[in-house]
C-alpha cells in the first residue's frame, strides 16, 4: 500500500474510534479502487511476462537439444523443423522415429544397387543382348 492509501484507512480507522463517520464520496472510492487495481495489473503483467519469457527459452533450449542429437546420429540438422519438440520425451521419440526410418531407406539403397551390361574388372565386353542393342547393331551392320 502507499503512503496515501494508509493515512486514508488510518483516518478511516481513527474516526470510526471516535464515533465520527468520515464518508468517501463516489469518485474517492472509485480513485482507491482504481489504483490498486493498477498496481495488482501491473504486478501480474510482469509475472506473465517472466512466465512467457521462460517458456521461450525452453522452447529455444529444447530446438538446440534436438539439432545436437539429430547431428549425434548422422542426420540431417534441418529435419528439427518437421520434429514434435513439446518436450523432451516427444522430441527422443520423434528423433527416434526418424532414424528408424532413415537407417531403413539407407540399407534399401545399397542393397537395391543392381549393375547391368560392363562389370568392373570382369574383362569381357558385354553382349548385345545384355545390352538391349541387339537390333541397332543389326541395322548399322555390326557384328552382334
Amino acid at each position: 500500500m502507499d503512503e496515501k492509501s494508509m493515512n486514508q484507512n488510518a483516518g478511516l480507522s481513527a474516526d470510526q474510534g471516535t464515533g465520527d463517520k468520515r464518508t468517501f464520496s463516489q469518485e474517492d472510492v472509485n480513485r482507491i479502487v482504481q489504483e490498486r487495481l493498477a498496481k495488482e495489473k501491473a504486478k501480474s503483467s510482469g509475472e506473465a511476462d517472466f512466465t512467457k519469457r521462460e517458456q521461450e527459452l525452453a522452447r529455444r533450449e529444447l530446438h538446440m537439444s534436438a539439432k545436437e542429437l539429430l547431428s549425434e546420429k548422422g542426420l540431417p540438422v534441418q529435419l528439427y523443423e518437421a520434429l514434435n519438440c513439446t518436450d523432451r520425451e516427444t522430441m527422443e521419440k520423434s528423433i527416434a522415429t526418424v532414424e528408424k526410418y532413415f537407417k531403413e531407406c539407407r540399407a534399401n539403397a545399397t542393397s537395391n544397387i543392381k549393375l547391368r551390361g560392363f562389370q568392373p574388372g570382369a574383362g569381357v565386353r558385354p553382349s548385345a543382348e545384355a545390352s538391349g542393342d541387339l537390333e541397332i547393331r543389326k541395322a548399322m551392320g555390326l557384328s552382334t
